[in-house]
């Protein structure tokens, strides 16, 4: 039985994955963590962990020395130098202390893409972008320098139940009945923890090539799909509302619009309105009451316009699709899903509290009780 270690595991996606994959007979799950703190949630789920430093060349043999796949969902956190060092270190201790022989995966991100928005002509990576783009060079030189099969997997937005995604944003929506789309329902770039897991012991069964791989829903899924699937999981009726097509204005147009929206932006700064003020206490009346009624009816007018006006969907829903090159054989997400995977994913309520940890529930365990 392969022993795959989870670098990161106390992150969502690495959580996750280590609580889906101890359901798996065929592989044993090694979850690491620097600390018994960061450690604590996948315990008290009854998982055994390791714990250390494995960007520590001194520590990693211990922790890596005799893993047969070593994933690397890190995270890493600190000034931006730290965080590229701790990085390299990583990538290089995975390959140099893992098993001869052993498979690494590493988790990137769908950024390396650049500027998600629609219409961009030259996009632009962010930080996040560059930061993930270097890390896959990192990894294809360790490859080649040790010869140990490797797999980068560019993960687009992560969907579980642990997943901020799914929790904060999509199932919000629909228990506020909140949910809107774009006019054209485009391809979400998601994954659901459920398909990165069945890649994983996909790659560990040697179904595939060493190589770099985009992994979303297995076919893609679009926004609509997503928030059908969390409604039926929540019980809920699917309720969207539908944005309208916004229309494509002349380039004259737009400019008169920035123009319009700059100048509104600098008449209702504090200063300029108490100028204003200023100057109409002194002119005659009439003109000061028409002023005050062209005013208000502005207002009003503003106020009903935005009555009229259709909600946007957040950005993001419209943003391009990234997928170029797909692990095969993969099992359809929506097969994985059907098969009820987060039942009793977490033990809500019935694990076991480590006992190397302060309990705040109990006397004495925490300065809470103090």
């Amino acid at each position: 039985m392969p022993k795959v270690a989870i670098l990161g595991a106390n992150g969502k996606v690495g959580a996750e994955l280590c609580l889906l994959l101890s359901r798996r007979p065929q592989v044993e799950t090694v979850p690491i963590c620097r600390n018994r703190t960061g450690s604590a949630f996948l315990r008290y789920c009854g998982i055994a962990c390791r714990h250390g430093q494995p960007a520590d060349p001194h520590d990693a043999p211990r922790l890596l020395g005799d893993c047969d796949v070593v994933v690397n969902s890190a995270l890493p956190s600190g000034a931006p130098r730290q965080i590229r060092r701790i990085e390299d270190q990583l990538i290089h201790n995975a390959f140099a202390f893992s098993k001869a022989g052993a498979i690494v995966i590493h988790f990137s991100t769908q950024s390396v893409y650049g500027d998600p928005r629609p219409g961009r002509v030259i996009r632009w990576r962010d930080p996040y972008g560059a930061w993930g783009l270097a890390s896959e060079r990192r990894v294809r030189r360790e490859q080649r320098r040790t010869g140990k099969p490797a797999f980068i997997l560019r993960l687009g937005h992560v969907c579980g139940e642990l997943q901020n995604i799914t929790q904060e944003v999509v199932r919000r929506n629909l228990m506020q009945h909140t949910v809107v789309l774009p006019h054209l329902d485009v391809i979400s770039n998601t994954v659901y923890t459920v398909t990165i897991a069945d890649a994983l012991l996909s790659i560990i069964a040697g179904k595939h090539v060493p190589g770099t791989y985009d992994l979303m829903n297995n076919p893609e899924w679009t926004w609509r799909q997503v928030y059908e699937q969390e409604a039926r999981l929540c019980g809920v009726p699917f309720e969207a509302l539908t944005a309208k097509p916004v229309a494509r204005r002349s380039p004259l147009a737009s400019l008169r619009q920035v123009a319009a929206r700059a100048a509104g932006d600098v008449a209702t700064t504090e200063v300029v309105r108490r100028l204003a003020a200023i100057v109409l206490a002194y002119l005659p009346e009439g003109l000061s009451a028409r002023a005050q009624a062209w005013w208000h009816c502005k207002r009003a007018r503003t106020e009903i316009l935005s009555l009229r006006r259709s909600p946007a969907p957040p950005g993001y829903l419209s943003w391009v699709a990234n997928g170029r090159v797909f692990l095969p054989s993969l099992a359809p997400t929506a097969e994985l899903l059907a098969h009820n995977p987060y039942c009793d994913l977490t033990p809500t309520g019935r694990g076991r509290w480590p006992a190397d940890l302060p309990d705040a529930m109990t006397s004495g365990g925490s300065a809470l009780n103090a």
